[in-house]
């Protein structure tokens, strides 16, 4: 009986030995496999993204662009995957390289408004400000319009939205801005302020922080734009049809990009002053003032009214000496990306 046991016994331990083994087998492939995956993924975790180069043509370096310089300095915009390259031209050289393709973006909405009347197929795409943030500054010597008559005044770009805004400033005065005063174009906010420190003209257009940089300095503030201009469009985003018809990713990813920075400005207040502080050379009391002063005018939805972009189209067509055209707000802004990275945000 002994015997028949054992016999009987036998292939069973043989057959749960061999399971064992297998399981064993199996176990040890798994975790292998478990490994080389958990490997491969920190591998890709620790590869570096990479990133898109997009050029982004300014005029001038001012305070209106804060949340652009936050962007590009807490981040956001390689976190888009876009490696930003700002540069700041003349708003000429900018618009020709973005008509022929040199250039992916600009930020000045009235000049590339002013090509697209004339032709130039571009798109606007998002508005920073539709609020104005100029200021006529003058001389020490010159406190009042009657002193003012006859002076050399400046303004920054051709005939945009600077052009614009101290037409209007002049007329504020009750002077007329063709017969009783000269203007003339100091290319840029930075140029204008040395041209009136230096004497060259006898008032110039700013915004901040240069406003009060040359208020702390004894000039005054002839004209505050905010007080007595109406609603107009300065800054915002604009691209080439093409861009916005062929590259909606990017596009999204820059107005992604812009609205975090925004934010990250409104949030982040200590961070966004001692940013002014630092770039512009600042005290921390002018820069604080020269953020509160911006603050206000930021159009949180990133786009405008067709009533005002329409404001914009006549003084267009105006400049350039055209009587009679067909062209509409809808020729040239689309909200339709801003409006779904808004409720992308949201989420």
């Amino acid at each position: 009986m002994g015997a028949i046991g054992t016999s009987d016994e036998t292939p069973f331990l043989e057959k749960r030995t061999q399971m064992t083994s297998i399981r064993m087998i199996c176990l040890f492939v798994s975790i292998a496999w478990l490994t080389a995956v958990s490997a491969l993924a920190q591998d890709k975790a620790k590869t570096p993204r990479k990133l898109e180069a997009i050029t982004l043509g300014v005029s001038a370096k001012h305070v209106l662009n804060l949340p652009i310089y936050c962007a590009q300095r807490y981040g956001i915009f390689e976190s888009e995957g876009i490696d930003l390259r700002l540069i700041t031209a003349k708003t000429s050289t900018t618009i020709a390289a973005l008509v022929t393709g040199e250039m992916d973006y600009i930020t000045a909405f009235n000049s590339g408004l002013a090509a697209a009347v004339a032709g130039a197929p571009l798109a606007a795409v998002y508005v920073t400000t539709d609020k104005s943030l100029l200021y006529l500054i003058s001389r020490p010597d010159i406190a009042d319009a009657k002193t003012l008559r006859g002076g050399i005044i400046g303004h920054g770009g051709t005939r945009g939205a600077h052009y614009h805004a101290t037409v209007a400033m002049v007329k504020h005065l009750g002077l007329d801005p063709e017969k009783d005063v000269q203007l003339i174009s100091t290319i840029d906010v930075t140029q204008g302020m040395t041209a009136l420190l230096s004497g060259r003209v006898a008032a110039t257009t700013l915004s901040p922080p240069y406003d009060s940089m040359a208020v702390r300095k004894g000039y005054n503030r002839l004209v505050s734009g905010p007080d007595v201009l109406a609603k107009f469009i300065e800054n915002g985003l604009v691209t080439r049809k093409a861009k916005f018809r062929d590259n909606p990713d990017q596009v999204r990813r820059m107005l992604r990009a812009f609205l975090r920075g925004l934010q990250y400005s409104l949030d982040h207040p200590n961070d966004a002053i001692g940013l002014v502080q630092k770039e512009w050379n600042l005290d921390r009391e002018a820069a604080r003032i020269a953020y509160e002063a911006v603050v206000p005018t930021y159009n949180l939805k990133g786009e405008t009214s067709d009533e005002i972009v329409a404001a914009s189209i006549k003084r267009a067509l105006q400049d350039a000496k055209i009587a009679q055209s067909d062209f509409t707000p809808k020729d040239f802004v689309n909200w339709s990306l801003i409006r779904d990275v808004q409720r992308e945000l949201k989420r």
